[in-house]
C-alpha cells in the first residue's frame, strides 16, 4: 500500500465555499478542505498511483501556522512514505497584508478603519504599510528561517519513529506563487473591495502589486536555501529526502491585472486563477454577477449583484487568518486562494515531478507513456520571408513558459508578444496523447529549432531564428514567428529627432531590433528619466522604407537631447545611438 499526506495551510487545503465541495462529509475541524485542492484532485488521479493501492491523509488545515505541523502529522497525516505540504504564508503575515492592502473589511479589531492606503501614505501611518513592514521584518531577521528549519524537524521528528518507519520518505515543500502582474497600468484605478464589507477602496497600484509579489518571491527563495541547506536530524534513516518546488511559472498569464484584462476580469476572466471577493449564491450553488461602480475619487470597486442584499459587517479573510470564520461556506475566505484550473496546474506539476524523481511507487514515464523516439524530420523555415524572433525571446518562451505548460498538458498551442515584431506561435502535437518532458520539449525546441536553424553569421548578424518543425518519436514541436519585419541580414538600427520648442522638447525615435516585444516599456522606463512630460508618449509598431519597425513620440523638459539619446542606448539600441535636432 503506497501512503501519501498533505499538510500546511490553506494553499494546500484549499477553501471550501459550499456544502458540495467540502472534502469528506464533515469538515468536524473546520479546516474547510475542499474537493477543488491540489491534494484531493491528485488522490482521484491515477497516472501516478492506482486508487486501490493507495491510502491519503489530507491533513492540511485553513489558517496554519508552522508550529501546528506536527500535530497534523501526528493525527492526521497517517504513516505516509510522501508529504506533501506548502506552509509558511501565515506566519510570513500574507493574510495581514491582503486583509490591510487589499480588501480592507469591516472589523472590530479596527473599528475606525484601516488606515490611509499604501500609495497615499508617505508617513506609514496605516496598517497596509505596517503590516508590509511587520512582514519584512520576519522574514529577514532570521526568525521565518528558524521557525521553519523547527518545522521541518517536527516533520522528521514524526516520520523517523519506529510506528513511522518506511524504506523510503520524501518531504516535498512547496513555495508559494506571484498574485499579480505588476507590470501593467489598468489596476491602477482598480480596488477589489466590496460595498457593504470593505470599509476602504484602496486601489491595486503597480508599486503595491510589486511589493507583494517580492514577498512571496522572498519567502519562496528562503525555503529554497533551507531545503537546499536542510541536514535532516537524527536519526538521519537512509533514504529520507527533502525536496522544494517552485510552481511559481504555472501562473503566468493566470494572474490578477494581466494585460489588457477588465476591471470585471479581474473576478470573472476563465483565465483567471485566483479568486477574489465575488458574490456566490450557496442556495444556487454559482456565482452571480455583481455590479462595478466608480467611486467620487474615480475608483472602480464591485458590489452585491442586482437584486442582492448581502450579509453586513462580513469578516473578509483573503490570504487567511489564524482562525477561519466564514460567510456560508468560505466565499469570504477564498480570496487569493486558487480556483480549480490553478490546483488542477499544480497537481499536474506535483505529480510529474514524483515521477521525474523516481520515488518508490510511482509510476514512471516508462510504464505509464512511452518515451519519445529520435528526431525523425526537421524544416527549417529561413529567415527570407522576413519574419523572425530574436534568439534570447524564444528561449525565454520556451524554458519558462511553453515548455513547462507542455510537460503539464501534452499536446498545446500558444501564441506570445501578440501584436509586437517578435510575435511567435509555439505548438507541441502528439496524437498519442503523449506529454513530453520539460527536458525533451526544450531540446526541440531550443536545440534543434533555435539553434539547430539559422546560424549566427554574417547575413545574419543579430542571430534572429525563423523557426521551423521538428519531429522527435510521436511529437511534433513547431515555431511560427508572425510579424513582417525588416530584412534580417540588417543589424540593429535606431534614429531620433528632436526639437526645441521653447518650453519643452518634442522627439520623434524610431528603432529595429530592439523594443521589439514589450510595446516599448522598457523604452519609455529609461526615457522617464530624462524629465518625460506625462501623457506626451506614444508608441507604435509598423514598418517604413527607412528601417523602421516602431515609432515613438513624446515630449520632454528642455536640455534633455543627450539623456534620452543614452536612453535609447540603455533600452538596447546601437552602440551609436544618439538624438539629433535642437535643444
Amino acid at each position: 500500500m503506497f501512503e501519501w499526506a498533505v499538510i500546511g495551510d490553506s494553499w494546500a487545503s484549499g477553501v471550501a465555499y459550499n456544502s458540495s465541495n467540502i472534502y469528506g462529509p464533515l469538515d468536524r475541524e473546520e479546516c474547510y478542505r475542499t474537493k477543488e485542492a491540489w491534494g484531493a484532485q491528485m488522490n482521484n488521479d491515477d497516472s501516478w498511483v492506482d486508487r486501490k493501492y493507495r491510502a491519503f491523509g489530507f491533513a492540511a488545515c485553513g489558517g496554519t501556522l508552522m508550529n501546528d505541523l506536527k500535530r497534523q502529522m501526528q493525527q492526521r497525516a497517517g504513516r505516509p512514505q510522501v508529504v506533501w505540504g506548502m506552509f509558511g504564508g501565515n506566519n510570513a503575515h500574507f493574510g495581514a497584508i491582503a486583509r490591510a492592502c487589499i480588501y480592507q473589511p469591516y472589523s472590530p479589531e479596527h473599528p475606525f478603519g484601516w488606515g490611509p492606503p499604501w500609495d497615499e501614505d508617505p508617513d506609514d501611518k496605516g496598517l497596509c504599510k505596517q503590516n508590509i513592514k511587520a512582514a519584512d521584518d520576519y522574514i529577514h531577521n532570521g526568525r521565518f528561517r528558524k521557525e521553519l528549519v523547527g518545522a521541518l524537524n517536527d516533520i522528521f521528528s514524526v516520520s523517523q519513529t519506529e510506528d513511522h518507519k518506511k524504506s523510503q520518505f520524501d518531504l516535498y515543500l512547496s513555495s508559494y506563487v506571484q498574485f499579480f502582474d505588476a507590470t501593467t497600468d489598468e489596476c491602477d484605478q482598480w480596488s477589489f473591495a466590496h460595498d457593504r464589507v470593505s470599509s476602504g477602496h484602496p486601489k491595486v497600484v503597480k508599486g503595491l502589486r510589486d511589493i507583494i509579489n517580492k514577498r512571496v518571491l522572498d519567502v519562496n527563495n528562503l525555503q529554497a536555501d533551507v531545503v537546499n541547506n536542510y541536514k535532516i536530524p537524527e536519526p538521519k534513516l537512509p533514504n529520507y529526502k527533502i525536496h522544494n518546488v517552485q510552481p511559481d511559472s504555472l501562473f503566468k498569464g493566470h494572474r490578477f491585472c494581466e494585460k489588457g484584462w477588465s476591471y470585471e476580469d479581474q473576478f470573472y476572466h476563465k483565465d483567471l486563477w485566483f479568486w477574489n471577493l465575488q458574490y456566490y449564491d450557496e442556495q444556487a450553488e454559482k456565482e452571480i454577477i455583481g455590479v462595478a461602480k466608480t467611486d467620487d475619487k474615480g475608483v472602480q470597486y464591485m458590489t452585491y449583484p442586482d437584486g442582492i442584499s448581502g450579509p453586513e459587517n462580513v469578516t473578509v479573510l483573503a490570504a487567511e487568518e489564524v482562525e477561519p470564520q466564514q460567510y456560508g461556506f468560505g466565499w469570504t475566505a477564498r480570496p487569493f486562494h486558487p480556483k480549480y484550473d490553478g490546483h488542477k496546474a499544480m497537481k499536474e506539476f506535483f505529480i510529474r515531478k514524483m515521477k521525474d524523481d523516481k520515488i518508490p511507487g510511482v509510476k514512471t514515464e516508462a510504464t505509464s507513456q512511452p518515451k519519445p523516439s529520435i528526431q525523425q524530420k526537421k524544416e527549417c523555415y529561413g529567415l527570407g520571408n522576413k519574419k523572425y524572433i530574436g534568439r534570447d525571446v524564444g528561449k525565454d518562451i520556451i524554458e519558462t513558459e511553453l515548455c513547462p505548460k507542455a510537460a503539464g498538458d501534452g499536446s498545446v498551442e500558444e501564441s506570445y508578444n501578440k501584436g509586437t515584431m517578435e510575435e511567435v506561435t509555439l505548438s507541441v502535437k502528439s496524437p498519442s496523447g503523449f506529454k513530453p518532458s520539460k527536458e525533451d520539449c526544450i531540446k526541440g525546441f531550443r536545440d534543434e529549432i533555435l539553434d539547430g536553424c539559422d546560424g549566427n553569421d554574417p547575413k545574419n548578424p543579430e542571430n534572429y531564428k525563423g523557426g521551423g518543425k521538428v519531429t522527435m518519436g510521436d511529437v511534433t514541436y513547431e515555431m511560427i514567428p508572425r510579424a513582417l519585419r525588416q530584412p534580417a541580414d540588417k543589424s540593429k538600427k535606431g534614429f531620433c529627432d528632436s526639437t526645441y520648442k521653447y518650453l519643452f522638447n518634442e522627439y520623434w525615435m524610431w528603432g529595429n531590433g530592439f523594443a521589439s516585444s514589450d510595446y516599448g516599456k522598457t523604452l519609455k522606463s529609461q526615457v522617464a528619466d530624462c524629465a518625460l512630460l506625462p501623457n506626451t508618449w506614444t508608441f507604435e509598431y509598423g514598418l517604413g522604407d527607412d528601417g523602421r519597425e516602431w515609432t515613438a513620440r513624446f515630449r520632454t523638459g528642455i536640455f534633455q537631447k543627450g539623456c534620452v539619446g543614452n536612453a535609447g542606448k540603455e533600452a538596447g539600441g546601437p552602440s551609436d545611438f544618439n538624438c539629433n535636432g535642437s535643444g
